[in-house]
């Protein structure tokens, strides 16, 4: 089996501390969404069966939003889901569904409302069970100060040209690093976080698994045994807390709360 690929969460080196500012932050959520089509596609299935065509017959009407709002504008607004109209089912539908799946995160029901909105535009974004991958923030731009060199030209009676070129060299890297020592410290001065880099898929998979499935963490290592991964409770566990915290989901279910789902995982 090739080994999987793990893409970056952010191509920059720093980025936003407010979660939801955050492009790092959204593109873990991105990932989690990929992971529940993975391991548990019923989750978007559902919205698909049980939600959608409530979308499409007030879309239809041109109903969604409720007053004089423009749905449009809204779905891209701070607040799309008071916007959202009352009538046709739609919003208790679609709030049913969180429900349903432990998912009621606002970030996440946002996201699911705009999905409905491109399956309705794209019916082969329906096909294929893409999530609506736009941010709908915009990070504040922080740039460092213009990075300026210049240094004296080569004396040709004084100097070979390895020897200019060697002083050339060390006073360039001189000021460049003093350039990025400048940058670091304005990054930091407005707050902003080192990126992350890397990420366990596993983990955000054990994610969906216990928060959307309501699988308990021993399930999920039985299920790796059975596939003949081995793989300990206790690491799964682990690997959950971890999941939530790079999506900062900060009302992980109790184990308690499991349910065990009798439905075939699809």
């Amino acid at each position: 089996m090739a080994k999987r690929t793990t893409p970056s969460l952010a191509f920059s080196e720093y980025v936003s501390p407010d979660s939801d500012g955050s492009v790092q932050v959204w593109q873990a959520r991105l990932q989690v969404i990929e992971a529940a089509k993975r391991v548990y596609p019923i989750f978007l299935k559902k919205l698909s069966a049980d939600v959608f065509p409530l979308y499409c017959q007030l879309a239809r009407k041109g109903k969604l939003a409720k007053g004089r709002n423009d749905f449009e504008k809204a779905l891209w607004g701070n607040s799309p889901l008071e916007a959202l109209t009352e009538d046709g089912g739609l919003k208790s539908a679609l709030l049913k569904w969180a429900v349903h799946f432990n998912a009621e995160a606002e970030w996440l029901i946002v996201g699911a409302l705009r999905t409905l909105r491109g399956w309705y535009v794209a019916p082969d974004w329906r096909e294929s069970l893409r999530w609506d991958p736009h941010h709908g923030r915009k990070e504040r731009p922080a740039m460092g100060g213009p990075f300026e060199f210049c240094y004296q030209g080569w004396e040709l009676q004084l100097l070979t040209w390895p020897a200019y070129s060697q002083s050339l060299r060390q006073s360039f890297e001189k000021k460049l690093l003093e350039h990025e020592k400048n940058a670091r410290e304005l990054a930091e001065s407005q707050g902003l976080v080192r990126a992350r880099r890397k990420y366990s898929p596993d983990n955000l998979e054990w994610f969906v698994l216990y928060q959307f499935a309501g699988m308990t963490s021993k399930t999920i290592a039985d299920r790796h045994a059975r596939e003949g991964k081995v793989v300990d409770e206790s690491t799964v566990l682990k690997g959950i807390k971890a999941a939530a915290k790079l999506i900062t989901w900060n009302h992980l279910r109790q184990p308690r709360q499991s349910r065990v789902l009798n439905r075939k995982i699809r």
